[in-house]
Order: C-alpha cells, then sequence, then structure tokens
C-alpha cells in the first residue's frame, strides 16, 4: 500500500506537473488524430494562468516524488433565463504510469473533494471516464436537467453535489472554460510541446 502524501501546487511544481501529465496522456495515435500528443500539459499551463482555482490545484507525492496532480477551475450552469449558477470542474487529473492503478487518482479526488466541500462549493460537473467516476458519487447530469452545449445526453457529462440539493430545479446549459476544447488548444498544445523537447511520450489514463 503506497503512503501517498497531498499538497497544495507551488509554482515551482509547474512545470514537473505539466510533465506529469504528458507522460500521463500522450499517445502517438493522438498525432494522427488531432495533430499532438496530448493537450492536457498547455490545459494545465493555460488553468493556471486564468481560470485554475489555486487552492483546489494539488500534486501527490510518494516517498518525495510528484507523481498525480488534479486541478480545479470555475465553471457554470446558465438557466434558461439567462442567469448562472456556479459550480466546478475538474482536469486534467494525471498519475505517472507506473504509480497508476495504485490509488494515486482516487486520493487526489477524495482529498480535492472534500477540500472544495470546505471551501463551500456547491456542485462539480465534468467529462470523463462513466466507468471510474461513480465510485466516488458522480451520476449522469442528465439526472439533474443539465446538458452539454451541444445538447447530448452522453453518460460522459457527470456531477456531483458538494452541497446537499444544490443542484436541485437547476436546469439548462453547462458551460466550461474554453481551455477544455481540443479544437481550441491542439494548436498551441503544438507549439507548447517545445516545453519538452527530448522526453519521451509515454501512454497513461488514470
Amino acid at each position: 500500500m503506497l503512503e501517498i502524501e497531498i499538497r497544495p501546487a507551488e509554482e515551482k511544481d509547474y512545470k514537473e506537473t505539466e510533465n506529469i501529465a504528458r507522460q500521463a496522456f500522450y499517445r502517438d495515435d493522438r498525432i494522427a488524430e488531432i495533430g499532438v500528443g496530448c493537450t492536457e500539459p498547455y490545459m494545465l499551463h493555460m488553468l493556471r494562468k486564468e481560470v485554475g482555482i489555486k487552492e483546489l490545484d494539488f500534486v501527490a507525492y510518494v516517498d518525495g516524488k510528484a507523481v498525480g496532480q488534479i486541478i480545479y477551475s470555475h465553471s457554470h450552469i446558465r438557466r434558461p433565463d439567462g442567469s448562472l449558477v456556479d459550480t466546478l470542474n475538474f482536469g486534467p487529473l494525471s498519475v505517472l504510469p507506473e504509480f497508476q492503478k495504485m490509488g494515486v487518482g482516487s486520493a487526489l479526488m477524495r482529498y480535492s473533494m472534500k477540500r472544495a466541500k470546505e471551501l463551500g462549493y456547491g456542485a462539480i460537473l465534468f467529462f470523463g471516464h462513466p466507468e471510474y467516476y461513480p465510485r466516488f458519487g458522480f451520476v449522469q447530469a442528465s439526472k439533474y436537467g443539465i446538458e452539454t452545449e451541444w445538447q447530448a445526453d452522453t453518460p460522459a457529462f457527470m456531477a456531483i453535489e458538494l452541497k446537499e440539493g444544490y443542484l436541485k430545479d437547476v436546469t439548462g446549459i453547462y458551460l466550461e472554460a474554453p481551455v477544455y476544447d481540443e479544437e481550441i488548444t491542439k494548436f498551441p498544445s503544438l507549439e507548447y510541446e517545445k516545453e519538452f523537447a527530448g522526453q519521451n511520450g509515454e501512454q497513461g489514463g488514470r
């Protein structure tokens, strides 16, 4: 059983955690698909510059080595009347390939969700693997009457209340930061890949 320590990310951790994201998500087949092996390092970089929440930016350590990271950002639900309900989004959640399936991702999720609740946030909505996140209490967001901008009812779009009843009667369209859109980030990600010149890409996941 790993002894996992989770700490707030500091500026000195930024490049190392971006590299963790790269190793976790880089895939050669994405080069053929979108032109770059992964967009997550650039995403993480820009979240920290723009809408990432510093108090919800964490690094996981094992024996003093940084092995994983998670970051949250502000998101909203736009109601039919145009008013906005504040919510959270998270991602990337990254774990070094050699430490995957050893509890690091779960530790980051549980710790960060607990901290988000302590800070007073009401709900988290995001896009992720529907076979992984229900273990933390996530359900399909359509249960609450919340839709994507393209009105797709997909199991990958999930939600959880941090405050009981926070999403009750909150119908509308989910809005997240543009940095999560690969169509927007793939070209700057290709340029940002030069930051990691000489480092091998790794296949990865959670």
